[in-house]
């Protein structure tokens, strides 16, 4: 709002005008309120990265579980069974190649082409930590038996399938060694 004042000093009129505006400590304060509501949304936007993240990586690790159960589903017997267990079969590095190739691209294989049930088994855990080595960040996987059933356990990120802890929350949040699935099944 503008005013006008009249002052009148020997004889002559002096008009003095006032504009109002903003002072500089409302420009501050309005300024520290922008800051803290882009801060928060900021903060919250981080959050939903890291939960879509996350969310990722166990829907992924639940498909390569999920595709693991159904190989082991279709070549489950003595032979196979002493290599899915073995803890040698998922430890070390992944090699390269497979250690024999089960996979036939010819249109009539011979009968010289087809895998043992325990060669199928070592292919099948070839392929599973290949897998699972790709589409997860520092990805492993382990299948085991426990108790009456048996379990693929995935784990990614610093969690190892040894420490997995699907009930490890404290405060309703998902702890660090959260990052895995286990599912079992029975074959």
């Amino acid at each position: 709002m503008v005013w006008e004042a009249q002052l009148a000093i020997s004889g002559k009129v002096i008009r003095a005008q006032s504009a109002s505006g903003f002072s500089i400590i409302e420009v501050l304060v309005a300024l520290l309120v922008l800051g803290v509501g882009v801060m928060g949304y900021a903060a919250l936007q981080l959050k939903s990265v890291r939960l879509s993240e996350e969310t990722y990586s166990r829907s992924q690790a639940m498909s390569v579980a999920q595709d693991f159960i159904e190989r082991v589903r279709v070549n489950f017997n003595e032979a196979s069974k002493a290599r899915y267990v073995a803890a040698a079969s998922w430890t070390g590095e992944v090699a390269e190649s497979a250690p024999v190739s089960c996979v036939q691209t010819q249109s009539k294989p011979g009968l010289d082409h087809f895998c043992t049930q325990a060669q199928m088994a070592d292919q099948d855990i070839f392929d599973a930590r290949t897998h699972v080595a790709q589409v997860l960040a520092d990805g492993k996987m382990q299948f085991s038996q426990c108790d009456n059933v048996y379990c693929v356990t995935v784990a990614w990120a610093d969690t190892t399938v040894d420490t997995c802890d699907q009930a490890d929350f404290a405060d309703g949040a998902r702890t660090a060694n959260a990052h895995c699935v286990i599912v079992e099944f029975i074959p």
